[in-house]
């Protein structure tokens, strides 16, 4: 049921109960589920917020919540901030090791002049909790706990319509543990920094080229370059290749060093 007690404004909940067929040996699963939702649109403000509870029965026997909440607020016409909370715990009676639990939450900013576009500042603190499911435990999935705090900030400058330029620096503070629910926690402190350059040409293409230095607390220091290619697809969309010749991400919230290789870069815009 969705209701709209005024302008912008939304509410709702959802009710749910269902049978999930699992192996042959398993049996069924019975769930309960309730949902709770609201939010508000208007000039300047975007919110939304979810909350639901699940409980499984029957072959599983799990209670879960979870939790997702947005926030976009524009100050004037040059100053934006934004937020956002994702939370999710997982109790299951049968293996007290099945449990899970997810806490993501950011804040940011965005400043850019609207009397010059040359100029564009980002910044974001990130903080994450991550205990993962079983189910996403595997070979071919990150199988680490962590609890990270990530500070980054961005800066954009263009010169001219050609050109572009960008710096970006970021630093984690925090642990992680290589192996679910065991092992010893170990300090994950590290800092990435990068210098970007794209150029226009043709007017619908983007040569891109990128420096990117990473040093990890007892882990050393990586550095190398990340290449690419864009082409404009209309003036709201942008395509394009690259490659990265370095193994690690700007993301840090991700421990693996898988990154080296070829990319897909698409970028929308409104």
């Amino acid at each position: 049921m969705d209701f709209y007690p005024g302008e912008g404004w939304n509410l709702g909940f959802t009710l749910q109960q269902a049978t999930l067929d699992r192996a042959a040996e398993l049996g069924q699963v019975n769930r309960r589920a309730v949902s709770l939702s609201g939010g508000r649109n208007s000039v300047d403000t975007q919110w939304s917020s979810k909350l639901e509870w699940r409980r499984d029965s029957g072959a599983e026997r799990r209670e879960q919540w979870t939790s997702s909440n947005r926030f976009l607020h524009k100050l004037n016409d040059s100053f934006r901030i934004a937020g956002r909370l994702n939370y999710s715990q997982t109790r299951d009676q049968i293996n007290r090791d099945a449990g899970a639990k997810f806490v993501e939450s950011n804040v940011g900013f965005s400043w850019r002049p609207y009397n010059d576009t040359r100029w564009a500042l980002l910044g974001k603190y990130t903080f994450l909790y991550d205990v993962s499911a079983l189910e996403q435990v595997g070979p071919n999935i990150a199988d680490y706990d962590q609890r990270s705090h990530v500070l980054a900030f961005e800066g954009i400058y263009h010169p001219n319509h050609r050109w572009e330029f960008a710096g970006k620096l970021a630093r984690r503070v925090g642990e992680v543990r290589f192996g679910r629910l065991q092992g010893e926690w170990a300090d994950s402190s590290t800092t990435f920094a990068a210098l970007q350059a794209r150029y226009e040409f043709k007017e619908v293409w983007h040569g891109l080229a990128e420096y990117r230095w990473l040093d990890v607390k007892d882990g050393g220091r990586k550095q190398g370059a990340l290449i690419g290619v864009d082409r404009d697809i209309g003036k709201n969309f942008r395509v394009g290749v690259g490659y990265n010749f370095t193994q690690f991400s700007d993301d840090l919230t991700n421990f693996d060093y898988d990154h080296r290789g070829w990319f897909l870069n698409m970028v929308g815009s409104y």
